[in-house]
Parts: structure tokens; C-alpha cells; sequence
């Protein structure tokens, strides 16, 4: 990436400077008839940009030196501009830092408010030092294309950032909230098709994303991963519990095996729809491998149960997720969370007791199946992510007042207390006897 964008911005320099020429020697207004003044405008900055967008600040400082040599070869040793072009640089970088990488117009930002009025303070500066001022039309001409240099490179940037997105597979923070969008085509459609896989999604994101935070994982790509985790359920949504809209169980006349492979298959399905959707390695990285290679339990259960009375050895084999296990912590997470939404609806009464037992078995059950072997949490991070998770849950699952004047739940009203006494209200004892 670095040598291409080396190499396209040597030639865009190259075409400048050949239409520079033309521009000023056909040029009748004063701010374009002078040569040297073009060579402000050139957009030194484009590449700097585009690295602080998509890399980290010590990439963009490297590019930056690189550039700024590249420059001061190009136009023979011109110090000035060598040095001009590198704190250009310096200046697109902070203002990506400062302008953050959520949207793209973070790249024009950077180039319209600090590196367009830092180009007319090193080109006055330069001046100062040289104590050699010149005409004020040339002045003039210089502090105009400064600023035109300034807005062209980041311009430039702006365009090519989507090309070099999809290139060199970047996974940004702005391709990130493009993707968690909830109108995209691929949610509307779980949103109908799987209703329930779809709202088990977003209680999953919400889960991930807070303990995302907490341990200082990406949020935004654990997010966009656990709502796409389940998209292969579309395919086939009624075999799921959660999407079940009548009471009937279609897993009564398949075999236990046969059932297993079905659940098994949404992983698979779920890379497909990835692919075919064109999401980030990532994402699809996150889909592969929410289940691991775990366990399927209910069905595993099953048919010890059918096939095996006295409860001995089954292959397990049959009854487990391709995998692999989680690569990466963000897949990890996002495994964690699925498991622990899901049981945590297995519940009868939602008391924290009970939310914290569920959340400590299955990270147990985690760590005893080699599910979280690969993925290099720390017990610290562990810990840290069980709290987070306990703290949504509860939240989820916070009981609401009573609605005064309703009753919901058809609670049986006391009875009245019997009246002992006869209907004709007579005494039972007979009266004394009236003396003579």
C-alpha cells in the first residue's frame, strides 16, 4: 500500500507540474500566473491522510518522512518544500487523531481547518526567517495555493479512502456503522423471516459491546459481528426454538444426529450469506467461529438417552461444531455472549443469584472444553467481562412497577370468609327456659 500510493502520488506531482506550466504561462489574473506558487497547491498531504485514516500514527509518520523525501527529491533539493510537505503531514495526522475515524468526512475536516491554515503559516513563516519578503502578489499567490493544497489533498483522500477500503480490506470504524445499520437489507429480512434470532442478535450485541468496552476490545466490530453472528438461521428459522411460532416440535420425527446437523449447518450458511453480502474477514471470522467446536448438549443428551440407556460412551464427534474455536478475543466475546443470552432465557426467575450461576457455569464450561484456548484472555479480562455481562443482564431483565387497575396475570382474588350463620339467621343454641 505504501509503495502504490508512493508511486500514484509521484505521477500525480508529475501532472501538475506539467500543467502548472501551462496553467501560468496562459494564465491573465495574478494568483495563477506564477509557476513556483503552483507548487504550494500540490496535494502532499493525500497519502498521509489516507494512512491516518486507515492505520496507526506511527504508519502515517513513516509514509509522511517518505513523502516529504519523495518531494524534496522531485523538485531538486527544494528544502523549503521538503519541509513544507512533512509538517503538512504532521498536520494531517493530529487532525485525524483529533477528528477521530467514525465518519469520513473526518479526512476533510483534517485537511480544511488545520492543514490548509498551517500551510499559510509555514509559508509566511519561511518568509520571516528568510527576512526577504516578496511582492505582495506573489505573497498573495503562494498563502492561495497553500490553502488550495491543503483542501485538494484532502479531497483526493476523501475519494480514493472507499477504493482503498475495499483494495487492501481495511475494516474501518465508518465501514463498521455502515454495517451495523438496522435498515440494511440482510436485518429487515431476520427482522421478518427470524424474529426471534433477531432479537437474540441485538440482546447478544449489547452484551458484547459493554464488555468490549470494559476490556478496551474494538466495540464497534464486536457489535457489528454479534449481529451478524445468527444471519444463517434465515435459511432455515423455523428449526430454531426461539423463532418457533407454534407449539409444535419439528425436531419430534428427526433422529437426534439429524437435528444437530441442521443447527450445526447455520454456521455454515452464515459464512456463505457473509461472503455473498461482501463483509469484512473479520465479521466472517466472528460467524465461523461463535460456536467453536462446542458441544451441541441438548441433542448430545438426546440420543444418550434414546440410543444409549445405560449412559455410556457416545461419539461425540457427530454432535459438535466444525469450529475452529475463537481465533481472536473479539470472537471469543462474542461466543461468551451468545452462550450466556441464550441460557439466561432458560430461566424461570431472573434473580441476580441466578444470572451470576449462569454466566459462571458456561465460562466454566468454556474454559473446560478448550473453547477459549486460542483467543489469550487473561482471568482478569474474564472476570472483567462476567461483570459486564451481569450488569446488562440485570438490566434486561429489570422487573417492572405494576400497572394499577390491570390484572395480567389473572391472580385468583380472596374469597369472602364464610358466614357461619344459617340463612334464616336463627340461633343454634336452644333458648333458656323462661321461668313461671
Amino acid at each position: 500500500m505504501m509503495g502504490l500510493t508512493l508511486a500514484f502520488s509521484l505521477m500525480i506531482y508529475k501532472v501538475l507540474l506539467f500543467l502548472a506550466d501551462i496553467s501560468s504561462q496562459n494564465a491573465q489574473f495574478f494568483l495563477f500566473s506564477d509557476s513556483e506558487s503552483y507548487k504550494f497547491a500540490f496535494p502532499y498531504q493525500f497519502g498521509v491522510i489516507l494512512f491516518a485514516f486507515l492505520t496507526t500514527n506511527t504508519v502515517a509518520l513513516t509514509y509522511a518522512i517518505l513523502n516529504s523525501l519523495l518531494v524534496g527529491y522531485l523538485f531538486k533539493a527544494n528544502y523549503f518544500l521538503m519541509i513544507f510537505s512533512l509538517i503538512g503531514g504532521l498536520a494531517a495526522i493530529y487532525g485525524i487523531k483529533y477528528y477521530q475515524r467514525q465518519k469520513r468526512t473526518a479526512t476533510l475536516r483534517a485537511g480544511f481547518f488545520l492543514v490548509a491554515p498551517l500551510n499559510i503559516f509555514v509559508i509566511l513563516t519561511f518568509y520571516l526567517i528568510k527576512e526577504q519578503w516578496p511582492g505582495l502578489e506573489l505573497l498573495t499567490s503562494e498563502v492561495f495555493m497553500g490553502i488550495a493544497g491543503g483542501l485538494f489533498g484532502a479531497a483526493l483522500a476523501f475519494v480514493f479512502l472507499p477504493i482503498y477500503e475495499n483494495i487492501f480490506r481495511f475494516v474501518t470504524q465508518t465501514k463498521l456503522l455502515e454495517l451495523t445499520n438496522s435498515e440494511t437489507e440482510i436485518f429487515r429480512q431476520m427482522a421478518m423471516d427470524a424474529p426471534g434470532s433477531h432479537h437474540h442478535s441485538l440482546i447478544v450485541a449489547a452484551l458484547a459491546e459493554k464488555a468490549a468496552e470494559a476490556i478496551k476490545l474494538d466495540s464497534l466490530l464486536v457489535k457489528a459481528g454479534a449481529l451478524y453472528h445468527d444471519i444463517g438461521k434465515i435459511k432455515m428459522p423455523e428449526y430454531f426454538i426461539e423463532n418457533k411460532i407454534k407449539k409444535i416440535d419439528i425436531h419430534k420425527d428427526l433422529t437426534p444426529s439429524m437435528s444437530t446437523l441442521v443447527i450445526i449447518n447455520h454456521v455454515k450458511e452464515g459464512v456463505e450469506i457473509a461472503k455473498k453480502e461482501k463483509l469484512p474477514l473479520p465479521i466472517r471470522e466472528i460467524i465461523e467461529q461463535h460456536h467453536g467446536n462446542s458441544l451441541v448438549r441438548y441433542f448430545y443428551q438426546k440420543a444418550k438417552e434414546k440410543y444409549d440407556p445405560d449412559m455410556q460412551k457416545i461419539g461425540e464427534e457427530t454432535y459438535r461444531y466444525p469450529g475452529p474455536p475463537p481465533q481472536t478475543k473479539e470472537a471469543a466475546l462474542v461466543m461468551l455472549a451468545d452462550s450466556v443470552e441464550a441460557a439466561s432465557r432458560s430461566l424461570r426467575i431472573h434473580k441476580e443469584e441466578n444470572l451470576k450461576r449462569v454466566i459462571t457455569d458456561i465460562f466454566d464450561n468454556g474454559v473446560q472444553d478448550g473453547q477459549l484456548d486460542d483467543c489469550n484472555f487473561s482471568l482478569k479480562e474474564l472476570r472483567t467481562i462476567a461483570s459486564s455481562f451481569l450488569s446488562t443482564l440485570n438490566m434486561v431483565y429489570q422487573p417492572r412497577v405494576e400497572y394499577p387497575g390491570f390484572d395480567f396475570e389473572m391472580k385468583k382474588k380472596k374469597k369472602p370468609e364464610k358466614n357461619h350463620k344459617k340463612d334464616d339467621d336463627r340461633d343454634p343454641k336452644p333458648p333458656e327456659k323462661i321461668p313461671d
